[in-house]
């Protein structure tokens, strides 16, 4: 299948397909225009022509119907002094030729620099084709090219009788010449259309190669990426459609990175977490084959290798929920009672046996609704509970609370443990510890912040922690209220009946 995805495709690079489509459509164009130009200038030659021809044929007629002798003044006695009369007037231009024929003679008009009458007059064939035609014009071909015609019949004063002379005026144009200036002139047009073509070839060329620079530079830092370094990104360059496609890319490599990242420290985070009861349980699994091991030490040995096997199994229904927060239907809101969840938090963790040695109390409860999911919030607070239980000693106070301001609820957790500096305070959200920690805190979230941030951004919310100003630390968690609205009567009777039941210390 690899083989097959090789072989597909082109093997010329996309700068050389820019410039050939470009270099291809230019030259049709150009092509089009050049032999559109020389059918435009090759149909004026012939229209030049046909009008010279039908002038002069025009003014002969003119002539032969007016003209007078000028010595007698009257109408001329014969077609031959008609014709060389009017021969001896004509000027005929470049290629034309004027030809009389009367009384079995061929008279010319014209100079030595044309030679268009002498052609025609020393060519008895073509000539003999002309008067024999029964057409008055059309077009014939000689051996020196093209010749378009046109003839006039002439008679003396005798009109129609037997006795009467005839001549015939033949106006010939030889279009060779002035179409040999037409090729000359396309041939020019031609070559500027070809110097045109080179010089688009070149613009296209660099033209090109800009637009595939931020490709290029793409492919780069793709080339620049492995598996241990995802830190390459891709310039951006103006606000054209490349650097979009690069500010996309960007985004795309930063949650790459992200995910990368979450990846490695979940891995490393399991390998703490993980790792050190396993430690442990073989440590008390070796005990446990010693013989003169006491019942009580027995006993105390079993106990303690229950509670590095439960805290292992709690590690790894947090990894498993830490998997799960990146699925669509992870949390499953609906509207509920913010001091309702809040309420309930607090009683799971006032139990008797699930947090011995620690007091819990409920210092502000929400009066309001919001589009959540409980079981999430439920299981993100007592990661908090659990946070704060481990930085307490044996009989200090836990507060749990909630608020509604802006739009936004928010749930906590207090505890009157040691102030944290801003930027450790700020660390303890933005990464996972990822190897074990050094004092107290360590030098980032572990797992369960890592829950607590999973639930708050997968309801569109963000963890924080406040520490400091003489109110001890707070780890909590604000979220959008969606569908915001004051519960029923019913239902603020119940969280006030709550938070007075556990408003003391337990």
């Amino acid at each position: 299948m690899t083989d097959i995805h090789e072989h597909q495709g082109s093997k010329v690079s996309a700068r050389l397909r820019i410039v050939g489509w470009i270099v291809l459509t230019t030259a049709v164009a150009l092509l089009a225009v050049t032999v559109s130009m020389r059918s435009i200038m090759s149909g004026q030659v012939a229209e030049a022509a046909n009008v010279g021809i039908t002038q002069e044929i025009e003014e002969f007629r003119t002539f032969a119907a007016e003209g007078v002798d000028p010595e007698t003044a009257r109408p001329f006695s014969s077609v031959g002094e008609l014709m060389e009369r009017y021969l001896a007037r004509q000027q005929p231009t470049a290629g034309e030729a004027i030809i009389a024929h009367a009384n079995g003679q061929v008279l010319t008009a014209g100079t030595a620099a044309n030679q268009a009458g002498t052609w025609l007059a020393d060519d008895p064939v073509l000539l003999s084709r002309i008067l024999d035609d029964s057409k008055t014009s059309g077009v014939v071909q000689s051996s020196r090219g093209t010749v378009r015609w046109a003839k006039a019949e002439a008679k003396d004063a005798a009109g129609d009788n037997a006795t009467s002379q005839r001549a015939h005026l033949v106006v010939a144009h030889f279009v060779a010449g002035a179409q040999e200036e037409a090729n000359r002139q396309a041939i020019l047009l031609f070559g500027v259309a070809a110097g045109g073509l080179a010089l688009t070839a070149g613009i296209a060329w660099l033209a090109a190669g800009q637009i595939m620079r931020p490709i290029r530079t793409m492919s780069e830092a793709a080339e620049s990426i492995t598996a241990n370094d995802l830190s390459a990104r891709v310039p951006i360059e103006g606000r054209d459609d490349l650097a979009q496609l690069a500010k996309t890319l960007n985004a795309m490599l930063d949650r790459v990175e992200a995910s990368h990242l979450a990846q490695r420290h979940f891995i490393a985070e399991a390998r703490e977490h993980l790792g050190s009861p396993q430690r442990k349980l073989e440590a008390a699994l070796q005990q446990l084959n010693e013989e003169q091991l006491s019942q009580k030490q027995r006993s105390k040995t079993i106990h303690s290798a229950q509670a590095h096997i439960s805290l292992m199994g709690q590690t790894l229904a947090d990894l498993e929920l830490l998997a799960q927060s990146s699925d669509p239907d992870f949390i499953q809101p609906r509207t509920v009672p913010v001091g309702e969840v809040t309420a309930d938090v607090a009683a799971a963790a006032a139990r008797p046996g699930a947090y011995p040695d620690r007091r819990f109390r409920i210092v502000e409860s929400a009066k309001a609704q919001a589009w959540l999911d409980p079981l999430r919030i439920s299981q993100a607070m007592h990661q908090l509970i659990q946070n704060a239980v481990a930085h307490t000693c044996d009989g200090e106070s836990i507060r749990i609370g909630s608020s509604a301001t802006a739009g936004m609820v928010n749930f906590w957790v207090a505890n009157d443990g040691p102030a944290l500096d801003p930027q450790q305070a700020r660390s303890l959200l933005e990464n996972y510890r990822s190897a074990p920690g050094t004092g107290e805190h360590g030098s980032g979230m572990g797992l369960g912040l890592a829950v607590v941030k999973a639930v708050a951004q997968a309801h569109g919310g963000t963890a924080w922690v406040e520490s400091g100003n003489g109110h001890g630390t707070s780890f909590g968690f604000s979220l959008p209220q969606a569908d915001a609205g004051q519960g029923t009567r019913c239902e603020e009777e119940f969280a006030q009946t709550m938070a007075s039941s556990l408003g003391g210390e337990s």
